[in-house]
């Protein structure tokens, strides 16, 4: 299966595995405020994502109660994979929060294709993943997916998933394992893209 909703998933299960990404861990997290956001393996790295409010990004589980405040629940994406081993010439770079309004976006339009792309990655000093975010355009479609291991997370609006000869409808909660293209519907989309890194960050 390369698509599946995160509410028929249980809850803190793995959505990664559930869509055959079997590279990544991706899970659905609620936490209350001061609750401490337990993940159990240092040796990976993490990106988290908030879900209900302006989409603060961070690199480690623990700057989230310094740099969001919840007044009720948390609703968080937790993203994690295999660190690869750090290069000691290289100095470690501080975890960082970025807000999606805060990126400047790149914006592709080719015919059917019109996008504009955030490069999240760069800015909070990923290692072993890309990410991006990327809004299809109202009625358009986006760029193909490069053929690089990929899971893609609907934050909103509708549309289809080209995967596997097939284009399933998709909106807000989507997991895709493995796209190829995407197709906004009138509202557009928003995705949310984390992606196998090929080159040394820079």
């Amino acid at each position: 299966m390369t698509v599946v909703h995160w509410d028929d998933v249980d809850h803190d299960d793995d959505l990664a595995v559930a869509v055959g990404a079997g590279w990544a861990c991706l899970r659905r997290v609620t936490i209350t405020p001061g609750e401490p956001l337990h993940l159990g393996d240092d040796e990976r790295e993490t990106v988290v994502w908030t879900l209900d409010r302006d989409a603060v990004l961070v690199r480690r589980p623990q700057d989230v109660e310094r740099s969001v405040r919840a007044e009720g629940t948390l609703e968080l994406l937790v993203f994690a994979i295999d660190a690869p081993r750090p290069d000691p010439l290289v100095q470690p770079r501080p975890s960082t929060v970025v807000r999606p309004s805060e990126l400047e976006g790149r914006r592709h339009v080719d015919g059917l294709t019109s996008v504009t792309r955030y490069d999240v990655g760069e800015p909070i000093g990923t290692v072993g993943v890309t990410l991006e975010l990327i809004d299809v355009h109202p009625g358009r479609r986006s760029d193909p997916v490069l053929d690089l291991e990929e899971l893609t997370v609907v934050l909103r609006g509708t549309g289809q998933a080209r995967t596997g000869g097939q284009e399933p409808w998709v909106t807000r909660g989507s997991v895709i394992g493995q796209g190829e293209r995407y197709i906004a519907g009138p509202q557009g989309l928003r995705l949310l893209c984390f992606r196998e890194r090929t080159e040394p960050p820079r």
